[in-house]
Parts: structure tokens; sequence; C-alpha cells
């Protein structure tokens, strides 16, 4: 029965990062740009064991499972996992937090997984899969949302004249709208330099998300039009995919940290 269970995942594992997805959370290309960016800095040595952790696969085609899985109701637990609900007016040291979990929760838990080496097998590379997943989403200001508008996803909006919700726009609109592959997007912005790289990767999980946070307002700098709707085009881009960017930036460049310090130990 095991090994029955074993082929299967395997088989499900080998579809699901070749095979396609539902959209979810950052989006497949912000996942596999911020995954593409850490793999550019890891060390060899890493390197080489996330590859036997993949059987190969980059840290790009892992990246995007933990929202291919949402389908699964066996995987329903796992839903809450992707962000954290605060409000305007409460601190993230304070607040009380959900008792079914959030991304602060579940990266601390994969982190204690990946640093276990009695962890082995399928919960390994599930747990490293979920781990990369979250460092892009807390990066994600809207997954460090308000509860009463769900992160964005109740802000009907129109972008560029077509009906979307404000969570997608920054999950997904702005980095389509730059027209490039995740790879081309990577070698635009894969330019920290060591000063940057030092700072960034001191930063903790609750520095993520406080600074997620703080990029609140400008997230809901908008004007809303006569007849109620809201209306994003160039300027909404204009104004925001530097810092998108940047965020996308920081995710993988502190991902790499992390792992090099969790598989270098």
């Amino acid at each position: 029965m095991f090994r029955i269970r074993l082929i299967i995942s395997c088989i499900f594992f080998s579809l699901l990062l070749f095979g396609h997805s539902p959209v979810y959370s950052f989006g497949k290309n912000g996942h596999r740009i911020v995954a593409q960016i850490a793999e550019n800095h890891l060390t060899p040595k890493v390197l080489q064991e996330i590859m036997l952790i993949t059987n190969g696969r980059s840290l790009a085609q892992l990246s995007t499972w933990p929202d291919a899985i949402r389908s699964d109701k066996n995987w329903d637990r796992a839903k809450p996992w992707h962000y954290i609900s605060i409000d305007d007016h409460e601190t993230i040291e304070n607040f009380k937090r959900s008792n079914r979990g959030d991304v602060l929760d579940a990266l601390q838990r994969f982190e204690s997984q990946l640093r276990n080496p009695e962890v082995k097998g399928e919960k390994r590379w599930q747990a490293l899969a979920f781990y990369v997943h979250f460092i892009a989403d807390i990066h994600q200001p809207l997954h460090v949302g308000r509860r009463d508008d769900r992160g964005g996803n109740n802000i009907a909006v129109k972008w560029f004249g077509k009906p979307s919700n404000l969570h997608r726009v920054w999950d997904t609109q702005l980095i389509e709208g730059q027209q490039l592959s995740y790879s081309e997007y990577v070698d635009f912005i894969d330019h920290a330099n060591e000063e940057e790289i030092i700072k960034w990767q001191l930063a903790t999980y609750l520095d993520y998300a406080k600074e997620s946070k703080a990029l609140r307002k400008q997230v809901y700098d908008f004007d809303e039009q006569s007849n109620g709707v809201i209306n994003l085009g160039f300027n909404y881009s204009d104004n925001n995919i530097n810092t998108l960017n940047q965020q996308l930036l920081k995710a993988g460049i502190r991902l790499a940290g992390r792992l090099n310090t969790i598989f270098e130990q």
C-alpha cells in the first residue's frame, strides 16, 4: 500500500510540475520569478542538496505546486496558510491570529521540517514546495491583507477596461502587463548589490509581513470614478510596478539566504 501511494504521489508531482494548474496567490510567473532568483543565489552545495529533493526539477517548477493542490479537498487545511489577515489599526505582534493557521505559522513550520533530517521523501519535497511558495506570498502586499475586503479580493476593478479585482491585479496582472517570460523577468530585475543582499537577508518573517502591510496605502491609492467603477491602467501600473519588482527581488534574495542557511547546517 505504501509503495502504491508513493508511486501515485510521484506521478501527481510530475503532472503538477509540467502540467497546467489554476492561478492563485502570486500567480505562476510571480512564484517562478522568486524561485529562479533564489536559485541564482544558492551555493553550489545547497543547490545540489535541493536537486536531490526535487529529483532534478528547478525551484521554479516546484514553486506552483501549493496552488495546484488548492482544488484538492485533502488539502483544504492548507488554504489559510497562504496569507495573514490584519486590519489597519492592528499590529502584527499583538493581534489575534487565526486558529486555522496563517503564512507566518506556515513558514516557521516548514522551515523546521526542512531542518529536520528525519523528514524525508514526499514530506520533504512538499515542505520545500510550501516554503518556496509562502516566502513569495508574504511579499505580495495583499497577502498581508485587510479582513473586510479579503485582501483586495472583494475590491472590484476594471484592469485596462476588463473586470478584475485588486488582489488579482497584484498577484498576476501587473506582472503579465510587462509581457515577459519569467526567465526574462528574472534577467531584468535580479541585480541586487551586496549591501542590499546582506540587509534583506537579515530580516525576519515578521519583518516581511510588516513591510507588506506598510505598502497598503500605496496599493489602495486609486481614484474611484463617479459611476462607482475603479478603473486601473497605465497610471496605476507605472506607479506600482517598481514596488512589485522590488518585492519579487527581495523575496528571491531572502529565500536564497534562508535555504543556504538551512541546508548548509
